[in-house]
């Protein structure tokens, strides 16, 4: 009789043990989105940096011959590493400065043309704060294993007021 008690017993104990890792990674991964979403773009910059150098610590980067305008500031520059790098994740999102208009399908395009590197680079995302914002966002959030669904609705949360201004 003991036996048959002990199994439920310990079934329910690696439940629950499940239950609770999941519960406190979700804690992390939620109080990590909220820290991206409120940091500012110096720390954004950084913060960037540092996962690119971990996650490509011996990256040539100087094979991707990049245009002088790359190299306007550390924000900017971060971003086009992310758009060489990380191509599929900048791809999953609209740019919220609106360059739709310009044609652009995905903040992938603000950095290369028509979002293909063997098309070139693009000079928008040198340009355009919101572009290389969301881009190092975006690396922050992936490094954090933040979900693409929640990243979008990060973005929502963060340019609110231009999309009630100019529209979605």
């Amino acid at each position: 009789m003991k036996k048959i008690m002990l199994i439920p017993f310990s079934l329910f104990v690696v439940v629950l043990f499940f239950a609770l890792v999941q519960t406190s990674f979700a804690a992390q991964n939620d109080e990590a989105f909220t820290r991206v979403l409120n940091t500012s773009m110096a720390d954004l910059t950084e913060e960037a940096r540092q996962i690119l150098e971990k996650r490509y610590p011996d990256e040539n980067w100087e094979q991707y011959d990049f245009p002088s305008y790359v190299y306007t500031s550390d924000a900017v520059e971060t971003g086009y590493k992310i758009a060489v790098k990380e191509p599929e994740l900048l791809r999953n999102f609209k740019c919220y400065c609106f360059c739709d208009a310009m044609g652009h399908q995905s903040l992938l395009w603000c950095f290369l043309k028509e979002g293909d590197l063997e098309k070139g680079f693009d000079d928008h995302g040198a340009d355009c704060n919101v572009c290389y914002g969301q881009a190092m966002m975006a690396l922050l959030w992936d490094e954090a294993g933040v979900p693409v669904e929640r990243m979008q609705q990060g973005y929502e949360k963060k340019f609110e007021r231009l999309i009630e201004q100019f529209g979605k």
